[in-house]
């Protein structure tokens, strides 16, 4: 009686399914590296919160005819953050950016140049969430016509991930308002406009002399118009102004929401 023989596993298919062995363990391995910088990222910022010693107030608008674009609000102006304690820990903090109700709420930093903070963390480290940065030619105290700051659209949705919301006009109504916290107090901004555009547009326009300057006027007009919907706010000179930029899908585009200063 014949005994059957055994058929031997081409060794070309053997060599496929060690490829795909070998993919799958370094895709693994690759989205577990993620994953764990993505966390070490979360964590630290998390770890930050306890600076935030009180509940940011409630928005006022006040006259906003003053020659800054402010209204009369000084008194909601209470120091919430403790800012000896974080510059104790890195002198480059200027400030604290927050959305209520989402998970915007970060130290706001200023480097010597706008390199420095996009992959280091608060604590210097290296990561690919980076920083929420003031744009290295602005004035840190946010007195400039026109400031911009910077953060990475995170798949996590931390950093400025979640402004990717602000394409949709009903998640504007309930997020209106972004708050800065400076030395000398809470800031409020009014969202007024939100759009995707060129990483190299005059978006990113900076150094005007004066918030009564015309240029500046016809600046705030033209990105007023660019919003991606009317938001029923309105800016015009005058107003200081805030631009939260952050990566699009394309990496050549760019997604801004510009808020007015209220107070």
């Amino acid at each position: 009686m014949k005994r059957k023989r055994r058929r031997r596993v081409p060794v070309v298919l053997i060599v496929a399914l060690l490829l795909c062995l070998g993919v799958t363990i370094y895709c693994g391995s690759q989205l577990a590296g993620i994953f764990l910088e993505y966390k070490e990222g979360t964590d630290e910022y998390d770890e930050l919160q306890q600076y935030v010693q009180g509940e940011l107030p409630e928005a006022s608008f006040g006259d906003n005819s003053s020659e800054e674009g402010e209204g009369d609000a000084e008194e909601v102006r209470e120091q919430r953050i403790a800012f000896e304690e974080l510059k104790a820990l890195n002198e480059d903090v200027v400030g604290w950016i927050e959305i209520p109700d989402t998970v915007i709420s970060y130290p706001l930093l200023q480097g010597e140049d706008d390199a420095q903070y996009l992959r280091h963390t608060f604590s210097g480290k290296k990561n690919t969430a980076g920083s929420i940065f003031i744009e290295a030619e602005n004035k840190a105290d946010l007195t400039d016509p026109h400031t911009i700051i910077y953060g990475h659209n995170m798949k996590n949705n931390s950093m400025f991930g979640s402004l990717k919301e602000y394409h949709s006009a009903s998640y504007l109504v309930e997020h209106p308002m972004f708050y800065i916290d400076l030395e000398d107090g809470t800031h409020a901004y009014q969202i007024f406009s939100c759009y995707e555009t060129n990483s190299d547009s005059d978006t990113y326009t900076i150094g005007f002399g004066s918030v009564n300057d015309d240029r500046y006027g016809q600046y705030l007009q033209i990105i007023k118009g660019r919003s991606e919907y009317d938001t029923g706010i309105e800016v015009a000179k005058g107003d200081r102004v805030v631009t939260l930029s952050t990566c699009a899908k394309s990496s050549a585009k760019r997604f801004v929401v510009h808020g007015k200063r209220v107070y």
